[in-house]
C-alpha cells in the first residue's frame, strides 16, 4: 500500500506535466479533471456493503463544491509552474491541514510545530521567488497552487470531521463513501462545464495536440493514466491512513515532493526550463520537506507529552 501510495503521488503530477506537453492543458477547457474525479468515484467500490441511504451524503456534496475549486487551482497551477514547483508548494498541505485542524478545535501548538512552520513559510517564499525567474506564467501556477493548497487542506480537515470519531456530527460517514461522493458532485459540476464550454472551444485542445503530435490513442492513454492513479492514491490513502497514521503519511508527502522535484528535472528540464532544477527551487524544497518531515515529529513528541501528563494525573487522582 505504501508503494502505490507514493508511486500514484509521484505519477499524478508527471502525467498533468505530459499533458501539458501532448496540448490538452488548457486551463479554462479543463478536459485533465474529469479523469481525476472519476478516480475519486472508484474509492465507493470499496464500500458497496455499507449502507447508504441513511447517510447525510449531502454534507460531502457541499465539501466537495470548495474542493473543486481548490484542486481545479492545484492542478491549473501544476499546468502553468510545472511539476517541480507544484511539488515543492503541494508538500505544504500537511501543514495547512494541521493549522486548520488547530484553529477548528482551538489546540496550542508547541514550539517544535511552530519551528516547522516557519521553515514551510520560508520555503514557500523561496520557491515563489524561483518561479517568478521562470516567468510570469510559472509565478502565477505557483500562486494558484499555493492557493489551491490552503484550500485543499481546509477540504480535507472537513471531510475528516465528516469520516472520523473527532467530528462533532452525531452519524459518521465513512471515508470512502465521503470520497466517492465528493467525486460525484466534481464529475457533475466538471461535467457541465465541459459539456458547456469545453465543446465549444475545442479548439484550444484540437490544435495545440495537432501541433505536439498527439494521437487520440495518446491522449486515451494519459487520460486513462490519470483515472487510474487517482483512484489508487485515494484508495491506499484511506487505507494508510487507518493503518500508519497521519504523521507516517505526512513524511510520505515529504518523499513524494522530492521525488517528483528530482523526475521532472530529469523528464522534462529539456523541453520546458521552468521544470529545471536551481539552487533557489532546491533550497526551497529542502526548506519544505524539512518543515513538514519536522512538524508531523513534533505534534507526535507533542502527542506523547499529553498522554503522558495524562496518565500523570489520572494517577494522582487515584491516590
Amino acid at each position: 500500500s505504501i508503494v502505490a501510495f507514493v508511486g500514484t503521488g509521484i505519477s499524478q503530477p508527471l502525467l498533468m506535466s505530459a499533458v501539458r506537453l501532448a496540448g490538452l492543458g488548457d486551463t479554462t477547457c479543463q478536459l485533465y479533471m474529469m479523469p481525476y474525479y472519476i478516480g475519486m468515484v472508484g474509492t465507493g467500490l470499496f464500500a458497496l456493503h455499507m449502507r447508504w441511504r441513511t447517510l447525510p451524503l449531502h454534507r460531502c456534496a457541499y465539501i466537495a463544491v470548495g474542493g473543486i475549486l481548490a484542486q481545479n487551482l492545484n492542478y491549473a497551477g501544476n499546468m502553468l509552474a510545472g511539476s517541480g514547483i507544484f511539488s515543492v508548494i503541494y508538500a505544504s498541505v500537511t501543514i495547512w491541514n494541521a493549522a486548520f485542524a488547530r484553529l477548528f478545535l482551538k489546540k496550542v501548538l508547541t514550539t517544535g510545530q511552530w519551528c516547522a512552520i516557519f521553515l514551510v513559510f520560508a520555503g514557500l517564499v523561496i520557491v515563489e521567488i524561483g518561479a517568478h525567474s521562470d516567468g510570469s506564467r510559472a509565478l502565477l501556477g505557483a500562486g494558484m497552487v499555493a492557493v489551491g493548497s490552503i484550500g485543499h487542506a481546509l477540504s480535507h480537515v472537513l471531510s475528516e470531521a465528516l469520516s472520523s470519531s473527532q467530528g462533532s456530527r452525531a452519524v459518521i460517514i465513512p471515508a470512502q463513501i465521503n470520497c466517492c461522493i465528493q467525486g460525484l458532485t466534481a464529475c457533475f459540476l466538471v461535467g457541465l462545464w465541459q459539456c458547456t464550454y469545453t465543446v465549444s472551444h475545442l479548439e484550444k485542445l484540437v490544435e495545440p495536440a495537432r501541433d505536439a503530435g498527439t494521437t487520440l490513442p495518446h491522449a486515451l492513454r494519459l487520460m486513462t493514466g490519470l483515472a487510474v492513479g487517482n483512484f489508487i492514491h485515494a484508495g491506499t490513502f484511506f487505507h494508510l491512513l487507518t493503518n500508519i497514521g497521519a504523521v507516517s503519511l505526512g513524511v510520505l508527502k515529504g518523499v513524494q515532493a522530492a521525488i517528483v522535484f528530482s523526475l521532472a528535472h530529469v523528464m522534462y528540464c529539456s523541453r520546458d526550463s521552468s521544470q529545471c532544477i536551481t539552487p533557489t527551487k532546491g533550497l526551497a524544497l529542502l526548506l519544505v520537506v524539512s518543515g513538514v518531515t519536522g512538524y508531523v515529529f513534533a505534534t507526535r513528541a507533542a502527542s506523547r507529552a499529553t498522554a503522558v501528563a495524562t496518565k500523570k494525573r489520572d494517577a494522582k487522582t487515584d491516590c
